[in-house]
């Protein structure tokens, strides 16, 4: 008597795979819509943060507070502590500030993924010296800091997620 094969395998990668489809199909949207959103800071006492010109911020809300995301720079460097292994990094500056609330942050709490819709995590190895750190903001507070993601050079988008992994935000990076 044959023992037939279980299909179970079959189904659990099927699910994996429509999983991870959603997941990319809702991150696009959610960028998407950030892209769209952009709205002017809202007037306040706290004094608006100084970038430079290549900067672009949102404003963006968590079920703890709200704040606002500028990204200052970018750079692309096919070097750090450890080689990329897609050839290069993308590094990018950050600023996060409160504006009600708390806004938690994290190098982890970020992600980029690339006009292909392929997701790239935070990579340690290629963020310096100036990595951004952990920690809670507070009203009128900010923080800035490094993140990098090894990646292929293209366009790409960063999305800022709550520690819940909830995505909170997206800004282009232009190639």
């Amino acid at each position: 008597m044959a023992r037939q094969a279980s299909r179970l395998p079959t189904v659990i990668s099927i699910a994996v795979i429509f999983l991870v489809a959603a997941v990319v199909a809702v991150a696009s949207l959610v960028a998407n819509f950030g892209d769209t959103q952009v709205r002017a800071p809202a007037a306040s006492n706290q004094p608006v943060p100084q970038t430079t010109a290549q900067g672009d911020r949102i404003e963006f809300t968590t079920s703890d507070g709200s704040g606002q995301l500028v990204l200052l720079t970018h750079s692309w460097l096919s070097t750090g502590q450890v080689p990329p292994t897609s050839g290069s990094y993308l590094r990018v500056e950050v600023e996060l500030t409160c504006t009600a609330g708390s806004v938690d942050y994290d190098p982890y709490n970020f992600q980029v993924f690339d006009q292909t819709g392929r997701l790239f995590e935070t990579a340690i190895e290629g963020a310096g010296d100036a990595m951004l750190e952990t920690g809670t903001l507070r009203v009128g507070e900010r923080v800035r800091g490094t993140i990098a993601f090894d990646m292929p050079h293209s366009e790409a988008t960063l999305l800022m997620s709550d520690d819940s992994n909830q995505t909170v935000t997206a800004l282009k990076v232009p190639d």
